[in-house]
Protein backbone atom coordinates (compact mmCIF):
# COMPACT_ATOMS: atom_id res chain seq x y z
CA UNK A 1 0.00 0.00 0.00
CA UNK A 2 1.54 3.26 -1.07
CA UNK A 3 0.27 6.75 -0.79
CA UNK A 4 -2.05 7.44 -3.70
CA UNK A 5 -4.09 10.55 -4.42
CA UNK A 6 -6.19 8.76 -7.05
CA UNK A 7 -8.54 7.21 -4.50
CA UNK A 8 -11.63 9.21 -3.46
CA UNK A 9 -11.85 10.19 0.20
CA UNK A 10 -14.86 7.91 0.73
CA UNK A 11 -12.88 4.92 -0.53
CA UNK A 12 -9.89 5.78 1.67
CA UNK A 13 -12.16 6.06 4.75
CA UNK A 14 -13.91 2.77 3.95
CA UNK A 15 -10.59 1.04 3.34
CA UNK A 16 -9.19 2.32 6.64
CA UNK A 17 -12.25 1.28 8.65
CA UNK A 18 -12.22 -2.23 7.17
CA UNK A 19 -8.49 -2.48 7.81
CA UNK A 20 -8.87 -1.49 11.47
CA UNK A 21 -11.68 -4.01 12.01
CA UNK A 22 -9.68 -6.84 10.45
CA UNK A 23 -6.51 -5.78 12.27
CA UNK A 24 -8.17 -5.86 15.70
CA UNK A 25 -9.87 -9.20 14.97
CA UNK A 26 -6.58 -10.73 13.89
CA UNK A 27 -4.60 -9.47 16.87
CA UNK A 28 -7.22 -10.57 19.42
CA UNK A 29 -7.92 -13.96 17.83
CA UNK A 30 -4.33 -15.00 17.26
CA UNK A 31 -3.27 -13.69 20.68
CA UNK A 32 -5.87 -15.96 22.29
CA UNK A 33 -4.64 -18.97 20.32
CA UNK A 34 -1.00 -18.23 21.09
CA UNK A 35 -1.75 -17.58 24.76
CA UNK A 36 -3.50 -20.94 25.16
CA UNK A 37 -0.67 -22.70 23.32
CA UNK A 38 1.93 -21.18 25.65
CA UNK A 39 -0.02 -21.78 28.87
CA UNK A 40 -0.92 -25.36 28.10
CA UNK A 41 2.60 -26.67 27.80
CA UNK A 42 2.31 -30.37 28.55
CA UNK A 43 4.90 -32.98 27.87
CA UNK A 44 2.41 -35.24 26.15
CA UNK A 45 0.58 -32.59 24.19
CA UNK A 46 0.23 -33.33 20.49
CA UNK A 47 2.94 -31.98 18.23
CA UNK A 48 0.34 -30.20 16.09
CA UNK A 49 -0.09 -27.69 18.88
CA UNK A 50 3.25 -26.22 17.89
CA UNK A 51 2.18 -25.95 14.26
CA UNK A 52 -0.93 -24.04 15.33
CA UNK A 53 1.20 -21.76 17.51
CA UNK A 54 3.56 -21.17 14.59
CA UNK A 55 0.64 -20.11 12.38
CA UNK A 56 -0.50 -17.70 15.09
CA UNK A 57 3.00 -16.21 15.43
CA UNK A 58 3.34 -15.73 11.67
CA UNK A 59 -0.12 -14.14 11.51
CA UNK A 60 0.63 -11.76 14.38
CA UNK A 61 3.95 -10.63 12.91
CA UNK A 62 2.37 -10.18 9.50
CA UNK A 63 -0.58 -8.23 10.91
CA UNK A 64 1.63 -5.93 12.98
CA UNK A 65 3.86 -5.11 10.02
CA UNK A 66 0.91 -4.01 7.88
CA UNK A 67 0.59 -0.91 10.05
CA UNK A 68 3.50 0.56 8.09
CA UNK A 69 1.61 -0.07 4.86
CA UNK A 70 -1.48 1.68 6.18
CA UNK A 71 0.56 4.73 7.21
CA UNK A 72 2.20 4.75 3.79
CA UNK A 73 -1.19 4.58 2.10
CA UNK A 74 -2.69 7.39 4.16
CA UNK A 75 0.36 9.63 4.38
CA UNK A 76 3.94 8.61 3.58
CA UNK A 77 6.37 5.81 4.36
CA UNK A 78 7.93 6.06 7.83
CA UNK A 79 11.09 4.51 9.21
CA UNK A 80 13.34 5.05 6.21
CA UNK A 81 15.39 2.35 4.50
CA UNK A 82 15.57 0.08 7.54
CA UNK A 83 11.82 -0.28 8.02
CA UNK A 84 11.27 -0.57 4.27
CA UNK A 85 13.72 -3.43 3.81
CA UNK A 86 12.91 -5.38 6.97
CA UNK A 87 9.14 -4.99 6.64
CA UNK A 88 9.16 -6.33 3.09
CA UNK A 89 11.52 -9.15 4.06
CA UNK A 90 9.51 -10.22 7.13
CA UNK A 91 6.14 -10.05 5.38
CA UNK A 92 7.38 -12.46 2.70
CA UNK A 93 8.99 -14.72 5.31
CA UNK A 94 5.75 -14.88 7.34
CA UNK A 95 3.73 -15.78 4.25
CA UNK A 96 6.20 -18.52 3.33
CA UNK A 97 6.17 -19.86 6.88
CA UNK A 98 2.36 -19.97 6.92
CA UNK A 99 1.94 -21.95 3.74
CA UNK A 100 4.77 -24.33 4.65
CA UNK A 101 3.17 -24.92 8.05
CA UNK A 102 -0.21 -25.67 6.46
CA UNK A 103 1.54 -28.09 4.12
CA UNK A 104 3.21 -29.81 7.08
CA UNK A 105 -0.12 -30.13 8.88
CA UNK A 106 -1.66 -31.65 5.74
CA UNK A 107 1.23 -34.10 5.51
CA UNK A 108 0.97 -35.18 9.15
CA UNK A 109 -2.83 -35.57 8.98
CA UNK A 110 -2.55 -37.52 5.73
CA UNK A 111 0.02 -39.84 7.30
CA UNK A 112 -2.08 -40.33 10.44
CA UNK A 113 -5.33 -41.10 8.59
CA UNK A 114 -4.27 -42.86 5.39
CA UNK A 115 -1.19 -44.66 6.70
CA UNK A 116 -1.72 -45.05 10.47
CA UNK A 117 0.41 -48.18 10.71
CA UNK A 118 3.42 -46.36 9.28
CA UNK A 119 2.83 -43.23 11.35
CA UNK A 120 5.04 -42.96 14.40
CA UNK A 121 4.66 -40.63 17.31
CA UNK A 122 6.72 -37.55 16.66
CA UNK A 123 8.97 -36.42 19.48
CA UNK A 124 8.76 -32.76 20.48
CA UNK A 125 12.35 -32.18 19.42
CA UNK A 126 11.53 -33.41 15.89
CA UNK A 127 8.61 -30.98 15.73
CA UNK A 128 10.87 -28.15 16.81
CA UNK A 129 13.40 -29.10 14.15
CA UNK A 130 10.70 -28.99 11.48
CA UNK A 131 9.57 -25.55 12.59
CA UNK A 132 13.15 -24.29 12.70
CA UNK A 133 13.63 -25.64 9.17
CA UNK A 134 10.43 -23.88 8.08
CA UNK A 135 11.71 -20.53 9.33
CA UNK A 136 15.18 -21.08 7.88
CA UNK A 137 13.65 -21.66 4.45
CA UNK A 138 11.30 -18.71 4.92
CA UNK A 139 14.18 -16.41 5.85
CA UNK A 140 16.23 -17.56 2.86
CA UNK A 141 13.27 -17.02 0.53
CA UNK A 142 12.66 -13.50 1.81
CA UNK A 143 16.35 -12.57 2.13
CA UNK A 144 16.75 -11.18 -1.43
CA UNK A 145 14.07 -8.58 -0.65
CA UNK A 146 16.45 -6.93 1.82
CA UNK A 147 18.36 -5.77 -1.24
CA UNK A 148 15.38 -5.29 -3.55
CA UNK A 149 13.29 -2.77 -1.59
CA UNK A 150 14.27 0.85 -1.07
CA UNK A 151 12.57 4.11 -0.21
CA UNK A 152 12.00 6.66 -2.95
CA UNK A 153 10.74 10.22 -3.01
CA UNK A 154 8.46 11.46 -5.74
CA UNK A 155 7.82 15.00 -6.94
CA UNK A 156 5.28 15.71 -4.21
CA UNK A 157 7.82 14.86 -1.48
CA UNK A 158 5.92 11.66 -0.68
CA UNK A 159 8.16 8.77 0.36
CA UNK A 160 7.30 5.27 -0.84
CA UNK A 161 8.79 1.81 -0.29
CA UNK A 162 9.16 -0.07 -3.58
CA UNK A 163 10.94 -3.04 -5.10
CA UNK A 164 13.02 -1.24 -7.70
CA UNK A 165 16.51 -2.73 -7.32
CA UNK A 166 15.57 -6.01 -9.01
CA UNK A 167 14.37 -4.39 -12.22
CA UNK A 168 11.57 -5.81 -14.34
CA UNK A 169 13.30 -9.08 -15.20
CA UNK A 170 14.44 -9.69 -11.62
CA UNK A 171 10.94 -9.14 -10.25
CA UNK A 172 9.43 -11.43 -12.86
CA UNK A 173 11.86 -14.24 -12.06
CA UNK A 174 11.61 -13.89 -8.28
CA UNK A 175 7.83 -13.57 -7.97
CA UNK A 176 7.20 -16.08 -10.76
CA UNK A 177 9.30 -18.74 -9.02
CA UNK A 178 7.82 -17.83 -5.66
CA UNK A 179 4.25 -18.22 -6.95
CA UNK A 180 5.05 -21.67 -8.33
CA UNK A 181 7.22 -23.04 -5.49
CA UNK A 182 5.40 -21.49 -2.53
CA UNK A 183 1.82 -21.35 -3.73
CA UNK A 184 0.94 -23.69 -6.59
CA UNK A 185 3.05 -26.68 -5.52
CA UNK A 186 2.05 -26.60 -1.80
CA UNK A 187 -1.57 -25.96 -2.75
CA UNK A 188 -1.57 -28.95 -5.13
CA UNK A 189 -0.22 -31.20 -2.40
CA UNK A 190 -2.68 -29.92 0.22
CA UNK A 191 -5.60 -30.59 -2.12
CA UNK A 192 -4.30 -34.09 -2.85
CA UNK A 193 -3.74 -34.86 0.85
CA UNK A 194 -7.17 -33.65 1.93
CA UNK A 195 -8.98 -35.49 -0.86
CA UNK A 196 -7.16 -38.66 0.21
CA UNK A 197 -8.14 -38.05 3.84
CA UNK A 198 -11.82 -37.53 3.05
CA UNK A 199 -11.95 -40.55 0.72
CA UNK A 200 -10.36 -42.72 3.39
CA UNK A 201 -12.78 -41.52 6.05
CA UNK A 202 -15.78 -42.04 3.75
CA UNK A 203 -14.75 -45.55 2.80
CA UNK A 204 -15.65 -48.62 4.77
CA UNK A 205 -12.03 -49.73 5.09
CA UNK A 206 -10.76 -47.06 7.46
CA UNK A 207 -7.42 -48.39 8.82
CA UNK A 208 -7.39 -49.16 12.53
CA UNK A 209 -5.48 -51.21 15.03
CA UNK A 210 -6.81 -54.65 16.01
CA UNK A 211 -6.94 -53.79 19.71
CA UNK A 212 -9.41 -50.95 19.18
CA UNK A 213 -13.03 -51.60 20.12
CA UNK A 214 -15.86 -50.70 17.75
CA UNK A 215 -16.85 -47.75 19.94
CA UNK A 216 -13.32 -46.45 20.05
CA UNK A 217 -12.92 -46.86 16.30
CA UNK A 218 -16.10 -44.85 15.64
CA UNK A 219 -14.92 -42.11 18.00
CA UNK A 220 -11.55 -42.09 16.28
CA UNK A 221 -13.21 -41.77 12.87
CA UNK A 222 -15.44 -38.89 14.04
CA UNK A 223 -12.43 -37.09 15.46
CA UNK A 224 -10.52 -37.49 12.22
CA UNK A 225 -13.50 -36.13 10.28
CA UNK A 226 -13.65 -33.04 12.47
CA UNK A 227 -9.91 -32.49 12.06
CA UNK A 228 -10.21 -32.93 8.30
CA UNK A 229 -13.03 -30.38 8.08
CA UNK A 230 -11.03 -27.83 10.06
CA UNK A 231 -7.92 -28.34 7.93
CA UNK A 232 -10.00 -28.08 4.74
CA UNK A 233 -11.56 -24.84 5.99
CA UNK A 234 -8.14 -23.36 6.83
CA UNK A 235 -6.81 -24.31 3.41
CA UNK A 236 -9.88 -22.94 1.62
CA UNK A 237 -9.59 -19.66 3.52
CA UNK A 238 -5.89 -19.41 2.68
CA UNK A 239 -6.47 -20.06 -1.02
CA UNK A 240 -9.44 -17.69 -1.23
CA UNK A 241 -7.61 -14.84 0.49
CA UNK A 242 -4.18 -15.25 -1.07
CA UNK A 243 -4.99 -16.29 -4.66
CA UNK A 244 -6.12 -12.82 -5.82
CA UNK A 245 -3.01 -11.20 -4.36
CA UNK A 246 -0.60 -13.76 -5.84
CA UNK A 247 -2.25 -13.51 -9.26
CA UNK A 248 -2.47 -9.70 -9.30
CA UNK A 249 1.10 -9.31 -8.01
CA UNK A 250 2.43 -11.64 -10.70
CA UNK A 251 0.46 -9.85 -13.42
CA UNK A 252 1.63 -6.47 -12.11
CA UNK A 253 5.29 -7.37 -12.34
CA UNK A 254 4.76 -8.77 -15.84
CA UNK A 255 3.17 -5.40 -16.76
CA UNK A 256 -0.19 -7.05 -17.46
CA UNK A 257 -2.10 -4.95 -14.94
CA UNK A 258 -1.65 -1.83 -12.84
CA UNK A 259 -2.25 -0.95 -9.21
CA UNK A 260 -5.80 0.08 -8.42
CA UNK A 261 -8.89 -1.02 -6.57
CA UNK A 262 -8.28 -4.72 -7.24
CA UNK A 263 -4.72 -4.45 -5.91
CA UNK A 264 -5.84 -2.75 -2.70
CA UNK A 265 -8.71 -5.20 -2.23
CA UNK A 266 -6.33 -8.17 -2.66
CA UNK A 267 -4.11 -6.71 0.07
CA UNK A 268 -7.07 -6.48 2.42
CA UNK A 269 -7.92 -10.10 1.65
CA UNK A 270 -4.53 -11.41 2.74
CA UNK A 271 -4.90 -9.52 6.00
CA UNK A 272 -8.39 -11.01 6.39
CA UNK A 273 -6.87 -14.47 6.27
CA UNK A 274 -4.95 -13.81 9.50
CA UNK A 275 -8.24 -12.99 11.24
CA UNK A 276 -10.11 -15.99 9.82
CA UNK A 277 -7.85 -18.73 11.17
CA UNK A 278 -8.85 -18.39 14.88
CA UNK A 279 -12.50 -18.02 13.87
CA UNK A 280 -12.40 -21.22 11.83
CA UNK A 281 -11.07 -23.12 14.83
CA UNK A 282 -14.29 -22.12 16.60
CA UNK A 283 -16.74 -22.80 13.78
CA UNK A 284 -15.60 -26.36 13.24
CA UNK A 285 -14.89 -27.31 16.83
CA UNK A 286 -17.64 -25.68 18.87
CA UNK A 287 -18.10 -22.38 20.64
CA UNK A 288 -15.25 -20.00 21.44
CA UNK A 289 -15.53 -20.57 25.18
CA UNK A 290 -15.00 -24.35 25.03
CA UNK A 291 -12.09 -23.73 22.65
CA UNK A 292 -10.35 -21.49 25.13
CA UNK A 293 -11.12 -23.75 28.08
CA UNK A 294 -10.38 -27.12 26.52
CA UNK A 295 -8.04 -26.43 23.63
CA UNK A 296 -5.64 -29.23 24.47
CA UNK A 297 -7.69 -31.88 26.23
CA UNK A 298 -6.01 -35.25 25.91
CA UNK A 299 -7.98 -38.47 25.38
CA UNK A 300 -6.46 -41.95 25.28
CA UNK A 301 -7.85 -44.52 22.85
CA UNK A 302 -6.57 -47.99 23.61
CA UNK A 303 -3.16 -48.93 24.92
CA UNK A 304 -1.08 -48.13 21.85
CA UNK A 305 -2.87 -45.16 20.29
CA UNK A 306 -3.23 -41.72 21.81
CA UNK A 307 -5.56 -39.19 20.17
CA UNK A 308 -4.98 -35.57 21.09
CA UNK A 309 -8.18 -33.52 21.12
CA UNK A 310 -8.37 -29.78 20.47
CA UNK A 311 -11.81 -28.42 21.07
CA UNK A 312 -12.83 -25.74 18.58
CA UNK A 313 -11.00 -27.09 15.62
CA UNK A 314 -9.86 -30.43 17.09
CA UNK A 315 -6.90 -29.80 14.84
CA UNK A 316 -4.56 -31.84 16.96
CA UNK A 317 -6.66 -34.96 17.02
CA UNK A 318 -5.47 -38.13 15.41
CA UNK A 319 -3.01 -40.93 15.70
CA UNK A 320 0.49 -39.85 16.71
Amino acid sequence: MAADDDFPTAVVVLFTCVYILIFLSSVVGNSIVLSVCCKKVERRTSYLKWFIANLAVADLIFTTLTILDLIGFLWTWVGGQVSCKFQSFLVEACYTSSIMTLTLISYERHKAVVEPFNARRIAPENTHRKLIAVWIVSVLVGFPLLFAYRVEQDGSDTITCNNTAFGNLGRQIYYGLHAVCFFLVPLTYMIYAQISIFLTLRSGVFPMQNNLTATTACSDRRLHRKVAKTLAALTLAFVTCWSPFIVVRTLKYFSLTVEGYVWKASQLLILLNTALDPILYGIYGGNLKPFIQRLFRCTKFGSSIRVENISLGELQGGVN
